[in-house]
């Protein structure tokens, strides 16, 4: 099972996969990943924050303040915060991986392009995972993608917790 999200920015992706990982917990289906946080200065979003699904580290991932070699749009990243983080997003005793998400700046690791790429040449790898737009047309022959709206939202959190329900069998 490989599945995927995509839609405009604030439709509700990271809500999803947040109402996925708290099914999966109460289900008692072991899940690892991690979910992106804004992070804001008043009104304004300064940054984002991976938290590390399991244990909630938290790890600053973008900032516009914290200035790095890497930088994307007006965001400096924290290439060194995922890589160091990559074995626990991807736990080996893990049912499902939750990956929030597989977009441009999250593949400015190798460490976890490699991951990903791994992960979805292997059937045994189970995933759930935000896709940016610009990266459904090489990943939708892995899985199944849904294009999330505010209209479809509950609708595709009800199949995929069907999904998840059969993987449990």
């Amino acid at each position: 099972m490989k599945i995927f999200i995509t839609g405009q920015p604030g439709v509700g992706k990271t809500t999803l996969l947040r109402r996925v990982y708290n099914f999966c917990r109460d289900k008692g289906i072991l899940v690892c990943g991690f979910i992106t946080e804004e992070v804001r200065d008043g009104r304004f979003r300064v940054g984002f924050e991976l938290v590390i699904l399991g244990d909630n580290q938290r790890l600053n991932f973008a900032s516009i303040y914290k200035e790095t070699p890497h930088k994307f749009g007006k965001y400096f990243l924290d290439i060194n915060s995922l890589e160091s983080a990559v074995d626990k997003i991807f736990c080996l005793d893990s049912d499902l991986y939750i990956i929030d998400e597989i977009g441009k700046m999250e593949f400015y690791s190798d460490k976890f392009r490699e991951k990903i790429h791994e992960v979805m040449k292997n059937d045994r790898f189970k995933i759930i995972a935000s896709l940016h737009r610009d990266f459904v047309q090489e990943f939708k022959k892995y899985g199944k993608v849904y294009y999330l709206t505010q209209e479809n939202r509950d609708v595709v959190f009800e199949e995929i917790k069907q999904e998840i329900l059969m993987l449990k069998r």
